[in-house]
């Protein structure tokens, strides 16, 4: 079942999302950024917070909000719990009664597995593959029971009389079932969108393999397996149908609301960053928690974030997260065949918007932790008490003060561009029909309707305009702030300054960059940050106007519905992709993050070519060729996945050798203990920590399963029709997790199955009687006592796979998590060479068109693309390990969670600089240049070109270290002596070097000046991430350091000998 919600981890919240947005956290975000025609989405914002008190609301307002049960929720909960009640109700006929015998409840079961409330390409494609797994089973499944019965006649005497029990048709059971089970958790392992497909087939095997010793004859073993095959295709037409006519949900339903979401989430966080914004008037932008109440409380020594901190880190978190999922749903939304409007195209062009807007608004969020960096380097705490030095304390009062006036200055500027923004997120979701419009205002009897018509409202026809009205005016505002920050140091500025390239500077502008006191380097910071702010700022209100004009280009309500083909091309991508794994490859070195799969190859040099094996040149003919395929057979079977897959086999093996002794196998068959060994095929994990966890939740979703079955029973006092009503209820009810709850998906879904399989045990015995019910050799028992043993059942099937899940050793979350990192930071080495490349292409000029798939830039475009989604998955799928490192058994020393935690912020954070070094690097394009309408503008945008061609803008030494540490991570080995991180570039002190002019006060205003305090920004927070990384992970796998000083043996301590002679000590503090 683990498997299975892994499997379905969109599809859980798909219910939801496919009707109401990106679940619970987007619907918070849409509530807090609602849009209405009375105000704009600000104002609303405000007025929503000011007037919700949360103290005037009722206990029971309080759970129903806290449960964010909502009527499309409702509505896929219901739909959930059709299959199941269906099925039970049908099978009170009397011709489904006789045809199923004493498997129809097993209907209600698979009706349940086949997950109506996917959306439908996934659906469709789940359940193909669950067919064609089921089909297979049977006829596999046929072929180990006849060679079962074949066993049983070879090794009987003519004329003996029957015996039940057979020990040759048990060992061939026996042997079929130990490799099926291998093979199927090694492809379930391999192929993770193969979890449901693999769950079903274990299922049939599990219960053909254990009923197989007991049939006489092939007559019995063919009518067993047709029963069983019509049971598993009834549950999945049943499933289907409900799917597909009951509230049908799209994949590209799902696709919309996740971007009416995503859009959502930014607008959240546009509003988060403005209240940070403006709160940097007042207060301490140094200081970036809550000051600590001094009543020597215990629960207030943890420091918390000041309130706009955490909602700006909660909206970045919100959104990142969107684009991740998204990344992984958009190619089914494109693949689906419907009626409607918007192409897969558009989807793909909205999905490039929304990340061209994602990328500087998640820099703009790391101006936090650009000031915390810049408090660390000046040993500047939280209130200034790590540094006491008056001189430093009169420095930190001075730069918190130039920062209050500095964004004082631009409160009105920044306050117009993020409505704007905000505007022209609504102008977009209007566009495209992800909202309703809102209801137009009527005006006032007093209001003058020329005031009115100069108000234009998002959706409405010259919103763009006024957009780029508001964009441009910002642009050009710049020079306005600029002088006015040069202005507060003291100096006058000619009004031409900035436009007349002869014109003189005063001389108190070269003071202003030299360094006296380091005031000069503060100064030259300060200027860099503030161009850092502005440029991100209006890097995303350009991309904003994009997307605006997108949207106008693709005006839904102008647009007719139509019968929407993916094409040939895009349904053979999904046939390929159906049967090849969709994870990382070691194969294609740009996205290997640690099992092994296939991807596409990008020619574009060493990196992007297939990884080369040491111990073998490329096969030239046919027989070297043949000799790779058993070379592949040999690695699967000694691969991590062959190696789960034993596991399970053994597990499995564990419970069912019972079935295949004389001595025992009535027991078995009795006390149906074919149930444990399901739960066993389908509850392993590869890792001990995920392991006691579901283990504990799958005890208690057991636990309320029988707890519910009893309530189902009795409320309606045993009447059937009463009963069935009661399952539907009450098996919607325990859908609300699987839909609302992901975490806890497992509790539902063990829950839900439980309680269905014991109520339809019982209104099965009811319907075909006890001795009919009975003669498959399993006691009738009622349902006080059926529930117990179904307990006893079950928990007995977690408990071996738990023993088998750390036998003969575990996989530990610990190695899981070490793993994963060093494929992060793989990542990472991958996706800043291609930065690298990008920026060196595009300073340049040798790019090439971006629409041309065979140019440089588009090639650089996709590779670039498609390593940054697959970190964005990796990095979520480490923080699940590192929450799950917290159920693992404490054996031996602590686990330095820490460090990993470190390493991990280290990683994301070098991942979003190194993306905003590629977007700031846009602004040296031949585009932008020829954009230049002053001469004077574009003669030092190409100096400055020149110039920054010769200085190195990246470096590949930090892609090396980067690689280094993955290798030393991954394999657990020490690193090499003396390894120290990259010095930084001082770009700008190379730059001068050149040309001391090229960064004079008087360019500041130019876009490349801007473009270039990013990237300057950008490198510097990278080499202080890699220094930070570099430190924690000497820490985790230490380094070989040889390196030894004599001491004194005159010293005074009372050290033995062999202390004082020699002792090692640590090349850091020599160094």
């Amino acid at each position: 079942m683990a498997a299975a919600a892994a499997s379905s981890s969109d599809t859980g919240r798909n219910g939801d999302d496919g009707l109401n947005g990106t679940g619970t956290e987007t619907k918070a975000v849409e509530d807090r950024n609602p849009i209405n025609g009375q105000a704009n989405p600000t104002d609303s914002h405000d007025a929503e917070t000011t007037t919700k008190d949360p103290q005037k609301k009722s206990k029971i307002g309080k759970l129903w909000a806290k449960l964010d049960l909502d009527l499309p929720t409702a509505l896929m909960m219901m739909k959930a719990a059709l299959p199941p009640t269906i099925s039970l109700a049908m099978y009170q006929a009397d011709a489904i009664a006789t045809t199923y015998s004493t498997l129809g409840y097993l209907v209600a079961i698979i009706s349940i597995l086949g997950f109506c409330i996917m959306p439908r390409a996934k659906f469709i494609q789940t359940m193909i593959m669950n067919v064609i797994s089921t089909c297979v089973a049977a006829a596999v499944g046929m072929l180990m029971l006849w060679s079962g019965v074949q066993a049983r006649l070879h090794t009987t005497p003519t004329g003996a009389p029957f015996q039940r029990y057979n020990s040759s048709q048990s060992v061939v059971c026996a042997v079929w079932l130990f490799f099926q089970i291998w093979l199927v958790n090694s492809v379930k392992a391999k192929f993770p969108q193969f979890a449901f497909p693999t769950i079903l087939y274990a299922i049939f095997v599990n219960v053909a393999a254990t009923y197989g010793p007991q049939f006489m004859t092939t007559v019995q073993a063919e009518s067993f397996i047709k029963r069983l095959l019509y049971t598993f295709l009834t549950g999945f037409g049943l499933a289907t149908g409900v799917s597909l006519l009951i509230v049908p949900v799209t994949c590209r339903k799902v696709v919309t609301k996740e971007m009416t979401g995503y859009i959502m989430a930014l607008k959240g966080a546009l509003q988060a960053h403005k209240s940070y914004l403006q709160s940097l008037e007042t207060t301490d932008i140094f200081s970036q928690n809550m000051p600590q109440p001094a009543d020597g409380n215990p629960k207030s020594e943890k420091p918390t974030w000041k309130p706009e901190i955490e909602s700006v880190k909660k909206m970045t978190a919100a959104f990142t997260e969107l684009h991740g999922k998204l990344n992984g749903d958009l190619p089914f939304a494109k693949r689906e065949t419907v009626w409607g409007k918007l192409t897969p195209e558009d989807f793909e062009g909205i999905f490039k918007h929304l990340r061209a807007i994602m990328i500087p608004l998640v820099g703009l969020g790391s101006l936090i932790d650009i000031f915390d960096r810049f408090a660390e380097s000046n040993q500047w705490g939280e209130d200034g008490s790590e540094n006491t030095n008056a001189e430093s304390v009169k420095m930190r009062q001075k730069a918190v003060s130039d920062w209050n006036e500095i964004m004082k200055s631009v409160h009105e500027p920044f306050a117009t561009i993020i409505q704007a923004m905000d505007g022209g997120l609504d102008h977009a979701l209007l566009r495209l029909q992800f909202i309703k419009p809102p209801k137009k205002r009527k005006a006032a009897s007093g209001t003058d309707p020329e005031e009115i018509g100069d108000l234009v409202q998002p959706g409405e026809t010259g919103f763009v305009a006024y957009l780029e009205k508001q964009s441009d005016s910002f642009y050009q505002g710049k020079e306005t702030t600029l002088r006015h920050w040069i202005e507060s140091k003291g100096v006058k500025l000619r009004e031409d300054i900035f436009h007349n390239r002869d014109s003189s500077l005063p001389a108190e502008c070269e003071e202003i960059s030299k360094d006296p006191h380091s005031t000069g380097q503060h100064n030259q910071r300060q200027l860099y940050l503030a161009l850092y702010i502005m440029f991100l700022l209006h890097s995303i209100s350009r991309a904003i106007l994009d997307f605006a004009k997108f949207a106008d280009e693709k005006d839904q309500a102008l647009v007719k519905s139509r019968l929407i083909n993916p094409g040939k091309k895009r349904l053979k991508k999904w046939l390929a992709s159906t049967f090849t794994a969709q994870d990382s490859s070691r194969e294609d070195e740009t996205t290997v993050v640690g099992l092994e799969s296939n991807g596409y190859v990008i020619y574009m040099g060493e990196a992007y070519r297939k990884k080369k094996d040491p111990e073998h040149l490329p096969p030239q003919n046919a027989w070297e060729k043949f000799g790779n395929l058993i070379r592949a057979l040999s690695g699967f079977l000694r691969s991590p996945e062959s190696s789960f897959g034993f596991r399970c086999a053994c597990a499995t093996m564990s419970i069912a050798i019972v079935a295949y002794l004389r001595d025992t196998q009535k027991f078995f068959v009795e006390q149906r203990l074919v149930w444990a060994m399901i739960m066993v095929a389908i509850s392993m994990v590869p890792t001990s920590g995920q392991s006691v966890y579901t283990f504990i939740l799958r005890i208690v979703g057991t636990v309320i399963a029988m707890i519910v079955a009893f309530l189902i029973w009795f409320i309606p006092d045993e009447k059937t029709a009463g009963i069935i009503v009661f399952l539907w209820v009450f098996v919607a009810l325990g859908f609300y997790i699987p839909l609302k709850r992901i975490d806890l998906v497992i509790v539902g879904l063990i829950s839900v199955v439980t309680a269905t399989m014991i109520v339809g045990y019982e209104l099965e015995v009811r319907k075909i009687g006890r001795q009919l019910a009975t003669s498959n050799g399993q006691p009738y028992y009622k349902i006080h006592l059926l529930g117990p043993y179904r307990l006893a059942t079950v928990v007995g099937g977690l408990a071996v796979a738990f023993f088998w899940t750390f036998f003969p050793y575990p996989v530990s979350e610990h190695s899981a998590l070490r793993q994963k990192l060093g494929g992060a930071l793989y990542l990472s080495a991958n996706y800043y060479s291609i930065m690298h490349e990008t920026v060196m292409a595009r300073i340049r000029g040798d790019e090439g068109d971006p629409s041309d798939a065979l140019s440089p830039a588009s090639q650089l475009t996709k590779a670039r693309n498609k390593v940054f989604a697959k970190q964005m998955l990796t990095l979520q799928g480490l923080k699940m390990h590192s929450e799950m490192v917290k159920w693992e058994f404490p054996l031996g020393g602590k686990f330095p969670q820490g460090e990993y935690d470190i390493i991990i912020q280290c990683v994301s954070n070098i991942v979003n600089y190194t993306a905003l070094i590629g977007y700031a690097s846009n602004t040296f394009t031949q585009t932008a240049l020829e954009g230049e309408n002053d001469k004077s503008s574009a003669q030092w945008f190409r100096d400055f070109k020149r110039i920054i061609s010769s200085a190195d803008i990246t470096s590949h030494e930090i892609t090396s270290l980067l690689s280094l540490l993955s290798s030393s991570i991954t394999n657990g080995q020490p690193l090499p002596p003396y390894l120290v991180a990259p010095q930084s570039y001082k770009l700008a002190t190379r730059m001068k070097a050149v040309d001391r002019d090229i960064l004079s006060i008087r360019h500041i205003a130019e876009p490349g000046y801007a473009a270039f305090a990013v990237m300057q920004i950008s490198t510097r927070c990278i080499h202080m991430e890699i220094e930070k990384l570099l430190s924690a992970v000497k820490k985790l796998v230490g380094e070989l350091d040889f390196s030894f000083h004599t001491v004194s043996t005159q010293s005074s301590s009372e050290a033995n000998s062999t202390d004082t002679l020699v002792k090692t000590s640590s090349r850091s503090k020599q160094e």
